[in-house]
């Protein structure tokens, strides 16, 4: 059991990593978004409501990713409410894969062309993360009958 604890640990270490990664990411996102046709062709107010989303998305994620760490290093003490939790972000991260699916991200963003190349990969990853958490701490509540 001592094995799947400290697996769970370093899954979720990486896991947050990656998301507070992502959101300091989307700091950088509109400076590359202004310089898109289809940005040229928004008025000022547009492009502020379009710009506060993506910092918004960017504090989320780096706040969830924080929120991901912390958990990392209390996995034994909190595995209740972490698994409520790593299942929570299973579902959100599923959400996320889906819609890139859906409405994929053609913008020409950090050099890469389509953008969804390097998004729709980098989701599925965090996604599976995610879920192998989940299994492992499923497991971890059996084996302590919580």
């Amino acid at each position: 059991m001592e094995k799947q604890i400290n697996l769970t640990k370093q899954i979720l270490l990486a896991a947050g990593i990656i998301e507070i990664a992502v959101g300091l990411l989307h700091f950088a996102m509109p400076s590359f978004a202004y310089q898109t046709k289809g940005f040229s062709l928004l008025q000022p107010n547009e492009i502020n409501f379009v710009t506060l989303v993506i910092f918004a998305v960017g504090i989320l994620l780096v706040a969830f990713g924080s929120i991901t760490i912390l958990f990392s290093r209390k996995v034994e003490s909190m595995i209740e409410v972490l698994y409520y939790y790593v299942v929570i972000k299973t579902i959100l991260w599923v959400g996320r894969v889906v819609l890139e699916l859906l409405y994929p991200v053609n913008l020409s963003m950090f050099y890469v062309e389509p953008f969804t190349l390097v998004v729709l990969p980098g989701l599925i990853i965090e996604l599976l993360l995610f879920v192998v958490s989940v299994v492992l701490i499923k497991k971890i509540m059996v084996a302590k009958n919580v």
